[in-house]
């Protein structure tokens, strides 16, 4: 068992990163004292899939519990969800002693994370991702939220959870597609951290791309530890916290003008790539080191279709971005492995040639 503690004095908690893990959450739940009332929240696809060891675990739990399946995705991240949490924690008496568990990929947390956050002004949370793109992001930091129109995350809190359990055995049932979602954040890592764990993801590429692979077990541990580093060192994105959203200003707006039929992850890929450019365009990344980093995007490049983009929607909809700062639009970039630049700004025409650029790299 790997566990990584993330250090936020009175907010502090454990990531448990185990195969077979939510067998033993009664077990972590008591351990912690949180072994109150409970309103679990369940994706309903992981529901379906893992229905057994959620009900085993309903079942085996002494006090008040009750269950919510949400059927969800991208356009549910919304007050229309958010109000189905609230009505069933109102119509079934929860009161400030409530525990909520959120079982499910990223959307799930972050709507429950949210509505743990403002229902009675704060109830505690813990988080139970079962996708792979939700273990190594959302699931830790304390990022909370909803859509709003088309802008993602504009509603939300940072709150962090009590506690967060990553079970390996839910990433069975994933679909290669979302194995790709969560790599993308996992190279997002390689480029953050250091060479070492950039030179093991860009060896082991085709085996990241498999659920059941001892690999993933190591990429998850890798990417939760520098995660847990970064928030304990900045908690708010007020500095440092920043440089986890590489390729996400790009990534973001792709979503947007795409209506979410690119995933996050998939975006995250994209955006990373145009990210790259963007570096190379305003003189901060060698042309060298541009083409020994793009190599790594070749295993996957082919996964995403990138067809019908459209520039001109894709700046709008980063004009939009919540990390703007006067009106303008600010990147993160890179200069080499570990060396990252933020709050850099960009014109029209330096963003158009990275998007082409990008563009050109995912259609060869």
């Amino acid at each position: 068992m790997n566990n990584v503690f993330v250090d936020l004095k009175e907010n502090s908690y454990d990531v448990i990163i185990k195969k077979n893990s939510f067998s033993s959450l009664n077990k972590e739940l008591k351990e912690r004292n949180l072994y109150g009332n409970i309103l679990i929240v369940v994706d309903k696809s992981v529901n379906k899939t893992h229905s057994t060891k959620i009900e085993k675990f309903v079942k085996s739990h002494k006090g008040k519990i009750e269950k919510l399946i949400l059927d969800i995705n991208e356009s549910k991240k919304s007050f229309e969800t958010l109000n189905k949490i609230y009505d069933k924690l109102i119509k079934k008496n929860f009161g400030r002693d409530s525990l909520l568990i959120a079982v499910g990929g990223g959307i799930i947390g972050d709507i429950c994370g949210y509505a743990a956050a403002t229902y009675s002004r704060g109830i505690q949370f813990v988080q139970v991702p079962t996708t792979l793109l939700a273990a190594v992001d959302s699931s830790v930091g304390g990022k909370t939220g909803i859509n709003f129109g088309s802008v993602k995350n504009i509603v939300g809190a940072f709150y962090q959870p009590e506690l967060v359990l990553i079970d390996f055995n839910f990433f069975t049932s994933l679909k290669e597609r979302e194995i790709l979602c969560g790599l993308g954040e996992v190279i997002k890592y390689a480029f953050l951290s250091n060479n070492e764990f950039f030179l093991f993801v860009q060896a082991n590429i085709k085996k990241l791309l498999k659920s059941s692979s001892a690999q993933i077990n190591k990429a998850v541990y890798e990417s939760v530890l520098f995660k847990a580093g970064v928030v304990a060192s900045d908690e708010k994105e007020s500095g440092l916290r920043k440089i986890l959203n590489f390729g996400h200003t790009f990534a973001h707006a792709v979503e947007i003008e795409k209506k979410h039929q690119i995933l996050h992850g998939e975006a995250v890929i994209i955006g990373m790539v145009a990210a790259l450019y963007l570096s190379n365009e305003k003189g901060l990344l060698k042309e060298s080191l541009l083409l020994t980093y793009l190599q790594l995007f070749d295993e996957v490049k082919d996964k995403i279709k990138i067809k019908g983009l459209d520039k001109k929607k894709i700046i709008n909809a980063m004009k939009k971005d919540k990390k703007n700062r006067d009106g303008k639009i600010k990147f993160v970039l890179i200069k080499e492995i570990g060396n990252l630049i933020l709050d850099v700004e960009a014109d029209k025409k330096q963003i158009n040639n990275a998007l082409n650029n990008a563009i050109k790299f995912f259609k060869n």
